[in-house]
């Protein structure tokens, strides 16, 4: 089989590069090792981005002017969040959920309150008639009108309270899932749980011959798929991609570690989140979903084996100790976190910096003797649609495409009851997930397909019932419906630590 493009890695920018070239009449093949979105893409705070943390990072104003060069490339960052926040609100609504984001300032920040007033308004200008962020800020004398305001530490000191509008996604997995089956629609080839072992062109050949493995059903025969073009999207598994083809090319990603806790919270925290300041200067958010809290995240250099990566025993108390240094009044303790998960963030690579940059780079791989291999890292989850487009820019230039151009469909084809509380399925619609989007197991099921994973329970009230209705279609026995459902528990016991 010989297609034009071969995308290895479907995360959100896997699956959105994969619905843009189809569309765009490449013929496509979408691979991952492991099942769709299950990377970095489900392990993330789940909040668009205006851009704010680009230019709020915790360091000093007056610093960051010394080097003009970063703040170019901020700036350029900040107007692709933004571009990116006004297309996904608009194009997909019933995706993100509006929130209330509040900032305290601090007499002791490294930020006054007009530095905040203008990047607020720095952040306008880069979308001017974009989706309104709705900033106000409240004096001290006025802050009590938020209703987080209380709970926030050291009040003495509180100078002023920032409040926005922000949005999260709920969820970033059927974002890519939706993607990856409209491809599909449009004729590209997708595979879960299928590993590249072999990577290779072949002396006067300039095609990519890659020899992919089923890693779901033991005893699966290996077969070979040509391709003009490779695009590596594999998340933080890229470097490891590229040496599957006997390059020594320098490392272009650094895997970053970060965790979340899930907390109930009380009710005046209903639609508002907190955006502050850990202990390390580095970015602490409090966001509400479907009832409850996630508080993150840490942000330390990840070395080890990314499959099934946990939050430690150390991560979550140094978790709890900087919710509780900065919302004290919460005083949270091991006993109130309902859960946690950790994933790593595939930054690009920067020798000035061991945490790497947010820069969004595609590396051409000619230099390293790997023509026609891009790479991609620091793609977050609410820039994929630009980066796609960027990536179909790239394989234009190389590459003719085969067939007619068409439309992609970014509308869902799930719907979401009610964001704020259980969600419920039907039988309807477990039976098609199960019949049409290639789950292998019931966790996939729960997790990714269903959203059943990030309820307060994590699913486990629907979990049998997911499970009963799924097995007619996926060719489950009573005894399988068992070994699944214990399964799905061992998965919440390894990955979901409290």
């Amino acid at each position: 089989m010989h297609v034009d493009v071969a995308i290895v890695g479907a995360g959100i920018n896997g699956a959105s590069t994969a619905q843009h070239l189809s569309a765009a009449g490449f013929r496509v093949l979408l691979v991952d090792q492991g099942d769709f979105a299950n990377g970095a893409t489900s392990r993330s705070s789940r909040l668009l981005h205006c851009g704010l943390r680009h230019l709020a990072t915790g360091t000093d104003f007056w610093q960051s002017l010394k080097r003009p060069d970063r703040l170019i490339k901020s700036m350029k960052t900040v107007r692709d969040d933004m571009l990116a926040r006004d297309e996904i609100v608009r194009t997909i609504p019933d995706r993100v959920k509006p929130i209330n984001f509040c900032v305290p300032i601090y007499s002791d920040d490294q930020y006054s309150p007009w530095q905040m007033d203008a990047a607020f308004a720095a952040l306008r200008l880069t979308s001017p008639t974009g989706v309104p962020l709705d900033y106000h800020r409240y004096s001290p004398q006025s802050q009590n009108d938020v209703p987080v305001a209380p709970w926030l530490r050291d009040p003495s000191k509180l100078r002023g309270v920032a409040v926005f509008r922000e949005y999260l996604f709920d969820w970033p997995e059927r974002i890519a899932l939706d993607a990856i089956f409209d491809a599909q629609r449009m004729g590209a080839i997708v595979r879960n749980y299928t590993q590249v072992v072999g990577l290779k062109q072949q002396k006067g050949d300039a095609r990519w011959h890659l020899t992919l493995q089923p890693t779901h059903q033991s005893g699966s025969a290996s077969f070979c798929v040509t391709a003009d073009i490779v695009l590596n999207l594999a998340g933080a598994w890229v470097d490891e991609l590229i040496h599957k083809t006997g390059s020594n090319a320098a490392p272009k990603c650094t895997g970053i570690k970060g965790i979340h806790i899930a907390l109930r919270l009380p009710d005046e925290f209903t639609d508002w989140g907190v955006f502050t300041y850990n202990s390390l200067g580095e970015p602490l958010y409090c966001l509400p979903f479907r009832g409850i809290h996630y508080v993150g995240l840490t942000r330390t250099p990840f070395a080890g084996d990314i499959t099934g990566v946990t939050a430690s025993d150390q991560e979550i108390d140094w978790m709890i100790a900087e919710t509780n240094r900065c919302l004290p009044k919460l005083a949270v303790s091991r006993d109130d976190i309902l859960y946690s998960w950790a994933g790593v963030n595939p930054l690009t690579s920067d020798p000035e910096n061991p945490l790497g940059s947010r820069e969004i780079k595609v590396h051409d791989h000619t230099s390293d003797g790997l023509p026609s291999f891009l790479t991609l890292t620091g793609g977050p989850i609410m820039t994929h649609r630009r980066v796609a487009r960027r990536l179909v820019a790239k394989v234009k230039s190389r590459l003719p495409a085969s067939n007619t151009a068409q439309c992609p469909d970014y509308q869902s084809v799930r719907s979401i009851t009610d964001q704020d509380s259980n969600v419920c399925v039907s039988t309807e619609e477990i039976e098609r997930c199960a019949r049409d989007e290639m789950p292998s197991s019931l966790t996939d099921l729960l997790m990714r397909r269903l959203g059943l994973g990030w309820e307060p329970d994590q699913g486990i009230e629907q979990a049998r019932s997911v499970a009963e209705v799924a097995a007619p279609i996926l060719g489950w026995s009573d005894a399988q419906v068992e070994t699944e459902l214990r399964s799905y528990q061992r998965h919440l016991a390894s990955v979901r630590r409290r």
